[in-house]
């Protein structure tokens, strides 16, 4: 008996069936007279779960897109909205910029989503309107696309006759190019085949930017913290005029592009058994009512001992640490963090807590600057010696880490906690003195968890590092325009910094990444995370 899978329908970039059937078919019907009741009953109940998977996945992507369409006509709402008006000039360019990347966003997943239909006979052309020809004063460059073959399948040699042209616009640094990819046709007089280089894959179909134009855009926006207001007024003094809702449109778009990165990079990082966490605030608007509110930007990255350099960001709407608890999930490691109480629940669940050194260091070097106290300063001599072990085993592996730590670090630390009680009864309770001393001793389990396990920190500076360039673009862009902008930034951000972690040119990186995302396969996403990326071949 012989059986063919028969797969009909459409797939996304995940290989999951959009639309079709999947059906196993027996070759003739002799094929199924020899099947006996009880293989056509496997044969049958086997269609049956697949009808049903099919169904469960159709049922999911048209919520999923019933969604994602409501959100479009409540985006258009806040675009048009009168309520937009009780913000400033400044915030309106601001929150101008994040709606129109948002619906650019929404519609991409939207596409994504949505079944590709076949045009029926009748349908009549759908009109695309015209676009204006890239200005002719700007330098080309001519980029040929051929047949890897000139010979026709009968044999005979193809003849050029003609050719497509298609123009991108590129972009270095204060000058704009255009590249001209020219396809040529090529066609077999004899049997009158048309032969001619496929479309090269493009983040944006059928857009006109080069993937170098939009990395710098991304790089502008999101590491030089430039809205995108003032970059076209660079791009209009660098000789082509693009509306900011254009360049919004392209950072909403590469946004979805770059998801399945940003997923890839999350999940090898929670692969580690050390996290750091941190998390900072930043102004997220509220368009219908003009004013902005407390969100925040949640940091996460890998222990500081390891070797693999990542991090990854979280815009959450708030502090709350069911946020913490979401972007964690399963996870069960050790996780560094400071005092707040949002990471508490998730101890309950497993995870182990280590502290930051340096935060109870920072309380005592505050009461020593404050006031010259003799007591603060014996205490930062104790932490100085504790940061003079951790010197030394910078360089050690995990294992002879752990030993240095046990031999030289353990003794000062049990002194240190002898002292710090000897010296807690003899300060007034309230007193400055008292609570730099009680948030030792209350965290003293956490903050000692390192000399037990060499992968741990002894602090949480590592992660506090990745949270400065936030602090740095707070003071640019104002605000988040939206719950879907900060997501955007702060996936766009843990790129480019785990970029810039890795020694990597954010620019090169983001381009190449761009390049090749069309034509990735899913199994092989991870091949361009920024601590395994490779230059690919242009």
């Amino acid at each position: 008996m012989r059986v063919s899978l028969t797969i009909g329908g459409v797939h996304d970039r995940r290989g999951v069936i959009v639309a079709g059937i999947i059906s196993p078919m027996l070759n003739t019907a002799e094929d199924i007279a020899q099947l006996n009741p009880g293989q056509l009953r496997d044969r049958v109940i086997r269609q049956a779960a697949q009808i049903e998977e099919r169904d469960r996945e159709l049922v999911w992507r048209q919520a999923k897109i019933d969604k994602l369409t409501f959100e479009i006509a409540l985006l258009r709402r806040a675009q048009f909205g009168t309520r937009s008006e009780q913000l400033s000039g400044e915030q309106l360019d601001l929150f101008a910029e994040s709606i129109d990347a948002d619906i650019a966003a929404v519609e991409a997943e939207v596409k994504s989503l949505a079944p590709a239909r076949a045009p029926t006979p009748d349908a009549a052309p759908k009109a695309s309107p015209k676009r204006a020809p890239l200005p002719a004063h700007l330098p080309r460059t001519e980029i040929h696309h051929e047949p890897e073959s000139t010979a026709c399948t009968c044999g005979c040699a193809l003849r050029r006759i003609g050719e497509d042209v298609a123009e991108k616009l590129d972009y270095t640094p204060g000058v704009f190019t255009v590249e001209r990819h020219i396809r040529g046709k090529w066609v077999c007089d004899q049997c009158e085949k048309l032969t001619q280089a496929p479309v090269p894959a493009q983040v944006i179909d059928k857009g006109i930017p080069t993937t170098r134009l939009l990395s710098q855009v991304l790089v502008a926006k999101y590491l030089d913290h430039l809205p995108l207001y003032r970059l076209e007024s660079i791009f209009e003094r660098a000789g082509m005029a693009i509306a900011r809702s254009t360049l919004a449109e392209w950072v909403g778009q590469c946004g979805v592009a770059l998801q399945p990165v940003v997923d890839a990079l999350k999940a090898a990082l929670l692969a580690h058994p050390v996290l750091h966490a941190d998390e900072t605030p930043v102004a997220m608007l509220k368009p219908g009512l003009g004013k902005t509110h407390r969100a925040y930007l949640w940091s996460y990255s890998v222990g500081a001992h390891e070797s693999m350099k990542a991090v990854v960001y979280d815009f959450a709407e708030s502090r709350a640490g069911c946020h913490a608890e979401a972007f964690l999930g399963e996870w069960r490691g050790t996780l560094v963090c400071d005092d707040y109480a949002g990471y508490k629940n998730l101890l309950s669940k497993g995870l182990i807590e280590a502290g930051c050194m340096a935060h109870a260091r920072r309380k005592f070097f505050e009461l020593f600057a404050a006031n010259q106290s003799s007591l603060a300063d014996q205490a930062l001599a104790y932490f100085g010696k504790l940061y003079g072990v951790e010197r030394e085993a910078a360089q050690l592996d995990a294992e002879a880490r752990l030993q240095l730590r046990q031999e030289n670090a353990k003794p000062i630390a049990a002194a240190f906690h002898t002292w710090l009680k000897t010296q807690r009864l003899q300060v007034p309770e309230g007193s400055a003195t008292a609570r730099a001393i009680d948030y030792s001793l209350r965290r003293w389990a956490a903050l000692t968890h390192y000399l037990t396990d060499g992968k741990v920190p002894i602090d949480n500076n590592w992660i506090e590092n990745q949270i400065r360039p936030i602090a740095l673009g707070r003071k640019n862009w104002l605000f988040a325009g939206s719950l879907r902008a900060g997501e955007r930034a702060a996936a766009v951000m843990s790129l480019i910094q785990s970029a810039k972690l890795n020694g990597l040119d954010p620019l090169a990186y983001l381009t190449d990444v761009l390049e090749r995302l069309p034509t990735q396969p899913n199994s092989r996403i991870g091949e361009l995370l920024p601590h395994r990326w490779a230059p690919g071949v242009r």
